[in-house]
Formats: structure tokens, sequence, C-alpha cells
């Protein structure tokens, strides 16, 4: 952490060397005195540039690559989907699991340590964002921000990465939420004296208000399509959307479900749609025996046809979305094509999605496989044999436009924050604080969405958790959001649920138990070399 807390060069993003009329200082060469001045200067057009340079690279702080050469512990998805594969519903099949090294990760051996950098990473990430947001909060102060709506809408924005990222670290490398617990260290200013760990209740507190502060500034800012506070320019764009959707999950966290359902409304009342079926997932357009997945055609890979996205990265190139458009897997290029591993969905979940319900479209069924399966860049035959109950909700073998003679899929769009998630949140919200009806109510508009063939899909008709409007809810997690952002593995450990492989599910490769008590993580040891207060 000591480098996170260090007054940091003030290195603009894209502000090489500056309008000559502004008068700037290279980029690279700006001062913190030097801003300070600017800032007390009151000139607008010149703060707007210096501050609106930081605001605009915030949400790359959280999406860009940490460096190195292994995207799964080096980017947001590969942590994430690392973490998947602690849990039960997502499953590598092929070469023993271990050509890539996914035992350790199946096992969940790699986030015992406290030195290994497959830890570490989490951590790294976490405080990233809470020292750029904390750069750009120490230059707006109530005075600089005054009555500028564009200032109120960059701290706004700063305000969100904060809190979002103190919840990631406190979901990483804190139990499930008591507020008498371990929190982390609260900092709210770049550099000052180490910290000492808060209460989880202090910590939450603190995130809260992050919160809370934000949304009335987005509000008051009126900048956005509607003036409104949403949709400030683009998918990626930090907004009153984001901010809503962060009150809404740390309230589901912290048991404060009147706020998780109001906050919840906020954001549906401005994303009403659903993605429409014919969208949802990989369509093959070719035969059985020669399948042809287009990307432009799925909107998990293309936002045209997703109307979820709250926010979200286009046209996104490198390791980091190759989780995506490796040929129906989610593991990187470590995939079908070079290694044979292919990411599938327990066969035990697969049985419990209805028949009637297009997301069991998005898998292979238990008695399919594309054999001798050729990647459009080959074109010799191939003895590779892609597995029953492979996943097919991103699969892509076509890029955006793409043919076969033109098959490029480095890029994609990348959705990190989706309607279908708030949806969730607020029917568990509301079977915890005792209203079954409204709880129904909500599923019912996901599953509504969700319904194929003549009847439409109901909390009470769906089967497995039907009669249980709780457990109805806790399938639908399960289901909607199968691979993406961990979200089994998170559930599963605020939930209290033990992860237990065994050979009852008939493609998990391994017997294995992972217990809640080993999914928070340690400490990285350097943290705690650095701050005497955590010895």
């Amino acid at each position: 952490m000591k480098k996170y807390i260090v007054i940091l060069c003030m290195c603009l993003l894209g502000l090489a060397s500056c309008d000559d009329k502004l008068d700037l200082a290279p980029a690279n060469q700006i001062t913190q005195e030097q801003i300070m001045e600017l800032l007390a200067s009151g000139d607008s057009s010149k703060i707007d540039l210096v501050l609106g340079g930081l605001a605009s690279n915030l949400p790359y702080v959280w999406h860009r690559d940490l460096g190195g050469s292994d995207p799964l512990i080096n980017s947001p998805l590969g942590l994430m989907y690392r973490h998947s594969l602690m849990g039960y519903d997502l499953v590598i099949e092929g070469n023993d699991m271990g050509v890539f090294g996914y035992l350790p990760y199946i096992s969940a051996d790699v986030i015992r340590n406290g030195l290994d950098n497959k830890n570490t990473g989490n951590w790294e990430l976490g405080w990233k964002c809470v020292a750029e947001a904390n750069r750009l909060l120490d230059f707006l102060t109530d005075e600089i921000v005054g009555d500028s709506k564009r200032l109120k809408t960059y701290k706004a924005q700063a305000l969100t990465l904060r809190a979002f990222a103190y919840n990631w670290l406190m979901e990483n490398y804190r139990e499930a939420y008591r507020s008498d617990g371990v929190g982390l260290m609260i900092y709210d200013k770049i550099g000052g004296d180490y910290k000492p760990y808060s209460t989880a209740g202090e910590m939450y507190d603190f995130i809260k208000q992050d919160i809370k502060t934000a949304t009335g500034l987005f509000a008051e800012s009126q900048i956005g399509e509607a003036q409104d506070g949403y949709t400030i320019a683009s998918f990626s764009d930090i907004d009153l959307g984001v901010a809503n959707f962060v009150l809404a999950r740390i309230s589901l966290l912290t048991g404060d479900y009147v706020t998780a359902i109001a906050a919840s409304n906020a954001v549906l009342a401005k994303y009403p749609n659903l993605i429409a079926t014919e969208y949802y997932g990989g369509k093959n357009s070719g035969t059985a025996t020669e399948p042809e997945f287009k990307m432009e055609t799925n909107a998990f890979l293309n936002f045209t046809h997703n109307p979820e996205v709250i926010w979200g990265f286009q046209d996104v190139l490198g390791n980091r979305n190759n989780i995506y458009t490796a040929w129906n897997v989610l593991s990187y290029s470590y995939g079908g094509a070079s290694a044979g591993d292919y990411t599938c969905i327990v066969n035990t979940l697969y049985d419990q999605i209805n028949a009637n319900d297009v997301r069991k479209s998005t898998f292979l069924d238990g008695n399919t496989r594309f054999e001798d399966y050729r990647y459009e860049s080959e074109t010799s035959p191939t003895n590779r044999s892609v597995p029953e109950y492979s996943n097919l909700k991103f699969a892509a073998s076509l890029g955006k436009n793409g043919t076969k003679a033109n098959a490029d899929i480095s890029s994609n769009d990348i959705c990190y924050i989706r309607v279908s998630e708030v949806l969730l949140i607020k029917a568990e919200a509301q079977a915890k604080s005792g209203d079954d009806a409204g709880a129904k109510a909500t599923l019912n508009t996901l599953l509504a969405a969700r319904s194929t063939g003549s009847g439409t899909l109901t909390a009470d008709n769906y089967g497995g958790g039907a009669g249980n409007t709780l457990e109805q809810v806790k399938l639908q997690w399960r289901i909607e959001m199968w691979g993406e952002k961990a979200t089994e593995y998170y559930n599963n450990k605020r939930w209290g649920v033990d992860v237990v492989r065994s050979m009852t599910a008939t493609n998990h490769g391994r017997d294995m138990t992972i217990p809640v008590a080993i999914m928070t993580l340690p400490i990285p040891e350097n943290e705690l070399l650095y701050n005497p207060n955590l010895r």
C-alpha cells in the first residue's frame, strides 16, 4: 500500500503537451503545486482541461491491465474468472484441468498465500483505484467545485470509483459483513500516516457516505443525455447508474434492504429493457458439423443488441477480452485452440434450467459435442472435440462484421454491470425483507424476458426453487449470472455456502470441498510489512 499513498506525479492522460493557448507545462512535468496554483487562478477552461483529464481516466484505472504477461493475474476479468473456478457451477473440461495451471485455482490453493501474486493482484487493483480517486478528490474541494456542474460530475465519479474499489477489497479480503467485523484502512486523501484497520461497520459507513454524496452530485450536475446524471458520454463513463448500482449492492451486502430496493428502482427506471432472446448468447448460424457463431449477434459481445449495459467498454483489444472470444471458453487463449481446455456449466445446474428458458440454449446439452472442430483460421482437420455442456454464452468464431476469410475476433465489447444483476439484487432484498410477492414480481420480469416456447416462465412455475422464494432467487442468480464477474463465488461467500464438488455431478473432474472459511483472501505480506498498525 505504501506505493499508493505517496504523492504521485501528475501524468495526465491525453494531455501530451497541452494546447499552446492554455500555456500549460507538458503533462509529465505538471506538479501538484502547479495544479494548486491553476485551481487558485479560477481559470475554468484550464481547470476543466486538467481535472477533466484525471476524471476521464478513472474508468480505465479499473479496466486497464496491471502489467505482466498473465491475464489471469493482471486483468480484472482474469481475477474474477479465477474466482469463478473456485465455485461449483463453472467447470473446466479438458486435459485434467492442469495443463495451464487451473488446478491450483480450482482447489483455492493460490489464494491462501499472502505472498502469491495470484492473490496480491486483487489487492493492487483495489488500492490503485482508491489512490487515483483520492488523487482527484484532493483537488476537488467544495470551494473549487462551487456551482460548476462539470466539476460536480468529476467529484461524483471519483467518489463512486472509490466506493466501488473499497467494496471490491472488502468482498475479497474480509468475511461476509457483520458490523463489528474487521474492516480495512480508510484513506480519504493521498499521503498521510498509515492507518489501522477500521471495523466493517465503519468501512461500509464510509462507502455509503461516498455513494450518497456522489448520487446527490450527479443529480445536481444535470449532465447526460437527459440532464439527469445518466449516460454522460459513453458506456465506459462512471455515471449515476453506476453509483446507484454500487449503492444497491453494498446495501444488500450489509442488510439494508430498504436502500437496496430504492437504489435498484432508481436504476431500473432508467434501464427498463432486457436482452432479447434472439441475441442472448451465441447462436449457431452454421451446421452441427460446421458450427459458426457471429459476435455481432451476441449481446454479451456486442452492445448494439444489449440494452442492459450500465457500465462497460466497447471494442476492447488485448488479453483481457480473450476471456470471451477464445472459442466458447472463458479461459483465454489457453482454451480449445491450444490446449483443449473448455469452460462448461456443471451438469447439475444445467439440468435445473427450464426447457423453455433461452439460457439453456447457451450451453451444449449432455448429448452434444462438436467433433473435429476447426477454428476459422485453421484449414486442416483436427481431432479437437468440444465437450458436452460447453459454454456458448460468450461464443464467437466470427468477429463483428467478420467473414470466414477475415475471422478476426481480437476485440469485443465487455460489460461489467448490467440490468439483470440489479433485478436480482432487488428480488433478494425483497425476499429477505419478507416481501415474497414483490420478490416474485421482480423475478417474473426477468423470467418473462428469458421465456421461449408457448408459455411465460414465472417464479411459481419455473421449478428448482419454486415454492421457496429466496431459493428461487438464488437459483436465478446462478443461472443468469453464470460465468460473469465470479458472482457465484461472492454469493457463496456471503450466503455461507461451502462449495462441495462431488462425482454426483458427472462433469466435475475431482471431488473437492472449498469451505466458506477459506474464501477470504489473506492480506498481502508486503502490506503487513509496511504498515506497523497491522502487525
